[in-house]
């Protein structure tokens, strides 16, 4: 590998100073821990956790004497460790990008320090502090250093457990950047340097707005408050770029920030007061106005002018939503979310980029996003088939109806930023160890790479956890790189903008990739949300006496569905299905506020064709179209029940023609819905008592009549006949003497 050691970096060198100072104990990110864990020895069980916290420089430079490491050992079995020491050792300079990833698995005994004691006894469950240092260079035990390079640098700890041999029992290894060697020789700048973009990402950990239809804010929690204030992450976020480019126009250059616009909303909205809802479910009112509004401040100071990119709203999971058919939560998420940046900040968002979670969309989506334009997708390079020239890069194989570009990322250092803290820590968790990692690695591209040139586009983790030192350690280190001419910064504008340098023949998406969406579980709740809201709204309109506009009631709810698909939710499909619940329940809600009027008591029917009163109150804000139906009655034969518009906060009676051929008391049970079919309210049962005499009864009666008339004739005729009987038996005892 050709490397240029000749000329020096002196600037760079003395500037570096300043970040040689080991994290303090006030800051609470002192505890973050640096550098990946490594198991014991010979595969025993761990005995023992190593957390290193501190390490003193972060990159040796030509005023570096020492190294200093700091920490803590944690006996975690369930044995006592005697004779507790620890020792640094470093490897060869790392010359590709496969060792600076496998960093673990790289030997380190190329030089090693002597042991330095820690503790004669650990009983379970007991600490000890640990600080070892050792020499760059000079006479006896030392790191041996004389050239510049990225260096594996690993922290054993050793012990002698109860009833076994001494043996390694705990490792951490990380990464050592050395520009310059104390009296040997310097990193010299590439002919051509790299230039670098710098994606900093404004995305809250989680959605925390919650979808109401009363025009309120309510979160489910007030962290987010936490997050804004001075110390939170979502501060120190802001904080760390606006001190560092506030001295270095450079950097400035270099960032570009990728903004969610439902934190901007929530935080917008959060100035003006809101509700928390608590574990046990009553609201409280939030703590955060001031520091939501001094954040958003901040931010539109820090955007003013300067490169953002709009991520959909909530960063809603898009493949997820293709795969389930959404075509139009697709196409509210991502015009929606550039008109809202624009809007709060002041600023317009750089067109048609877009950042998937994954590194990569599947074709539907593709498809849906050039739908209306050229879309520039920031793509992991590992996803990229086939590929010639240099970037940006046209993807042949799209089959979309406008061209489809992608900007490659670069995978080194942003996998590097996204490093979990150690085996313990959770997944997107990323603080000392994966900032310490990117260094080494965009020192390592820009410094020691054998690549001339290129881009290198450094995507951190979308939620990154990072502390206010780390983040502000990163950038002061990208800094002088670009002030010592090792890099140039490149604005992303500036590269979307760029003619297309060569060609990919597809931007592929894996099974792999489809197993990390959104689950269909959560979509499919989704899309049966969002069909009954679009029903919904199809059966509503304004009412003049409100002027209500239906969409500013139902939109809302949508807004929380893709909330409810958020890609913070990858991984935790138990909390998007709770997120999309609660907009079931306000959807619900509505629905509910459409009943028909249970009077309480029997509604009497005087004859077989008397109307079926019923009485529809709506306390929505916009009118409705409502479908009445009648459950099977007996007896009761209703006409067709045409639907009625029943106006906003209003009454409306319809009087429903039946043909009633039976007598007495008896229910029927009335149901509301929309013409589409959504149900309205609850089925209510009305008592009815009908004094009508239908055919069969008619009939009976008559026959009952007529035979009655037979019965009485039959008498008289029978009495008559008798009486006649009787008088001629009179008249013949008259005549006989």
């Amino acid at each position: 590998m050709t490397r240029g050691w000749r000329a020096g970096a002196g600037l760079l060198a003395s500037a570096l100073l300043a970040l040689s100072a080991p994290l303090t104990a006030a800051e609470p990110a002192s505890a973050q821990p640096i550098g990946q864990p490594l198991p014991p020895a010979g595969g025993e069980q761990s005995r023992m956790e190593l957390m290193v916290d501190g390490l003193t420089p972060r990159v040796v430079t030509a005023a570096t004497q020492e190294v200093t490491v700091t920490g803590k050992v944690t006996n975690i079995g369930d044995r006592r460790i005697e004779d507790v020491r620890v020792r640094l050792q470093r490897g060869e300079a790392i010359d590709s990008d496969r060792a600076l990833r496998d960093l673990q698995n790289q030997t380190t005994d190329n030089a090693v320090g002597d042991f330095r004691n820690v503790s004669e006894s650990l009983q379970p469950g007991d600490s000890a502090d640990i600080s070892v240092t050792i020499p760059v260079r000079g006479e006896g035990r030392t790191l041996d250093l004389d050239e510049p390079g990225v260096y594996p640098l690993l922290v054993n700890v050793n012990g002698t457990p109860d009833y076994s041999d001494p043996a390694r029992l705990a490792a951490v290894s990380f990464p050592l950047p050395v520009l310059s060697v104390p009296g040997g020789s310097k990193a010299n700048p590439k002919p051509s340097p790299p230039e670098v973009t710098i994606l900093w990402p404004l995305l809250d950990e989680r959605p925390r707005a919650l979808s109401v239809t009363d025009n309120s804010v309510l979160l489910a929690d007030d962290e987010l408050a936490e997050s804004l204030a001075a110390g939170g992450r979502l501060f120190n976020l802001v904080n760390s770029v606006g001190t560092a480019t506030a001295t270095n126009p450079q950097l400035l250059r270099s960032v570009c920030f990728a903004v969610d616009p439902d934190l901007l909303e929530t935080v917008s909205k959060m100035t003006e007061g809101y509700r928390v809802r608590t574990t046990n479910g009553q609201l409280v009112e939030g703590k955060g106005a001031q520091a939501a509004a001094d954040w958003l401040t901040r931010v539109q100071d820090l955007t003013k002018g300067h490169c953002v990119v709009s991520v959909p709203y909530s960063d809603a999971d898009l493949s997820a939503l293709s795969r389930a058919g959404a075509a139009d939560l697709i196409q509210l998420a991502v015009p929606s979310s550039t008109a809202i940046t624009a809007r709060l900040l002041s600023v317009q968002p750089i067109k048609d980029v877009y950042w998937p979670a994954g590194g990569s969309f599947d074709q539907n989506t593709l498809v849906s996003l050039s739908a209306g334009g050229q879309a520039t997708i920031l793509a992991d390079p590992a996803h990229l088939q086939r590929v010639e020239g240099r970037a940006p890069y046209s993807i042949d194989a799209a089959q979309t109806a406008n061209p489809v570009r992608a900007l490659p990322v670069d995978s080194l250092v942003s996998d590097a930023l996204a490093r979990p803290n150690s085996s313990r820590a959770p997944i997107g968790g990323n603080t000392g160890v994966s900032v310490q990692s990117g260094l080494a690695a965009l020192t390592y591209r820009a410094a020691f790479d054998e690549r001339v040139g290129g881009q290198v586009l450094v995507t951190p983790p979308r939620r990154w956890l990072a502390s206010n030192s780390e983040l502000a350690r990163f950038l002061s280190i990208a800094g002088q790189l670009f002030d010592e001419g090792f890099t140039t910064p490149m604005s992303l504008d500036q590269a979307v903008a760029a003619p297309d340098g060569g060609t990919a023949e597809s931007l592929s998406y894996t099974a792999q990739d489809s197993a990390q969406e959104i689950p269909t579980q959560v979509t499919s709740d989704v899309m049966r949300i969002n069909a009954t809201k679009r029903d919904m709204l199809d059966s509503m309109a304004e009412d003049n006496t409100t002027q209500v506009d239906p969409n500013q009631l139902l939109t809302p709810l949508q807004y929380g569905l893709l909330r409810g698909v958020s890609t913070a939710w990858r991984g935790r499909s138990d909390d998007a299905l709770n997120t999309v619940g609660f907009v079931e329940d306000q959807l619900d809600a509505l629905r509910d506020l459409v009943v028909v009027n249970n009077p309480g008591r029997p509604y009497s029917l005087a004859s077989g064709d008397s109307p079926i009163p019923i009485k529809i109150d709506n306390k929505l804000p916009v009118a409705i179209v409502v479908r009445i139906t009648l459950s099977p009655v007996p007896g009761l034969r209703p006409e067709p029940i045409r639907d009625i518009r029943v106006p906003a906060r209003a009454s409306s009676s319809q009087y429903i023609q039946a043909d009633v051929s039976r007598s007495g008391r008896f229910t029927v049970d009335v149901r509301l819905s929309t013409p589409g079919g959504t149900p309205l309210g609850e089925t209510v049962r009305l008592e009815l008592n009908s004094t009508s005499y239908g055919i069969i009864s008619v009939a009976v009666t008559g026959t009952a009549g007529a035979v009655l008339v037979l019965l009485v004739g039959v008498r008289i005729f029978r009495r008559v006949r008798a009486a006649r009987a009787r008088g001629e038996m009179a008249s013949e005892e008259i005549v006989d003497p």
